[in-house]
Formats: C-alpha cells, structure tokens, sequence
C-alpha cells in the first residue's frame, strides 16, 4: 500500500472516572476556594470537597432563587415580547406595531393601563 494512501486510524479518548469540568468566572472560583478554606478550618476530619460545598448550596436554593436568576437573565426585548403576549391575549388580535404606538401614545398598553415611565420630567 503506498503510504500517501494510509489513514492512520485514532481511538478517542474516554475520560476516566467520575469528574468533569465546569467552567466558571475567575471571581466565582476564588469565592469558593475562599468558602473551601473557612470549611476545613478544623482539627479533625476529613477535607471538605468542591463537590460537596456546591452540592449543599445547590440544595439551599429556593424557587424564589430560581425565579431571580430567571428575571434578571432577561432582556428589555424579552420584556417587551411579554408585555406584547400580555396584550393580544387581554385585547385580541394586535399586531406589535400597534402595541407599541399604543405604548408611545400612553393608551395604557403598558402594565395594565397604568404608565410606569414619565414621558415629562415633573410628572
């Protein structure tokens, strides 16, 4: 066989054992690294691991935790397509280019009928 024709053949590679990677910020590694270290602050016992801290944190989160993350993960264009979907099912059929004349005329598109942006300062 003539060797421009070989393909050299590859087995990927499997990880072995049961820990994976996981990226996150620089400052979220050092917070936990600081956490860690108050942990195992103690005379006896075994170490406490990353694993271990995070999973009891995880653990702690309530559903007013998770709703948080999930607000602040919007954007005002998110918001503004839920207002929008708000909207057309309170109102019927709208299409967004009325909803937002609506809005820029003060009409009550937004909130329920109650503006929540000033469109003059001493107001």
């Amino acid at each position: 066989m003539d060797q421009s024709t070989q393909v050299k053949v590859t087995k990927p590679k499997v990880a072995s054992g049961t820990s994976v990677s996981l990226r996150v910020k620089r400052e979220t590694k050092k917070r936990i690294q600081v956490e860690l270290a108050k942990v195992n602050k103690k005379d006896f016992g075994k170490k406490v691991r990353c694993d271990e801290l995070i999973g009891t944190a995880l653990s702690l989160l309530t559903e007013q935790h998770l709703k948080a993350l999930q607000d602040g993960s919007m954007t005002n264009a998110d918001r503004l397509e839920i207002q929008y979907r708000d909207y057309v099912k309170k109102h019927g059929a709208t299409t967004k280019d009325e909803f937002l004349g609506q809005i820029l005329a003060g009409n009550g598109a937004v909130n329920g009928g109650q503006r929540t942006i000033s469109s003059s300062p001493n107001s």
